[in-house]
């Protein structure tokens, strides 16, 4: 089980794990990047958009415009 995170300790940047995670944990970002670029891939392939969030917004863009994270 996880423990909430107390208000003064430090969020994790994009992208980087917490000091104190686990081997699970940091294989899950590993995982989802490469989730990230079949679906970018798979909609290159169908002509489709990608659905993403940015800046807090919900985006429709075309995967050619797409940046990597």
């Amino acid at each position: 089980m996880t423990t909430p995170k107390q208000e003064n300790q430090p969020v994790a940047s994009h992208g980087q794990m917490p000091p104190g995670a686990d081997g699970d944990i940091k294989g899950s970002l590993t995982a989802l990047c490469r989730a990230a670029l079949r679906a970018r891939q798979v909609a290159h392939q169908t002509g489709t958009d990608l659905i993403v969030v940015r800046a807090g917004q919900v985006v429709r863009v075309s995967p050619r415009q797409h940046n990597a994270p």
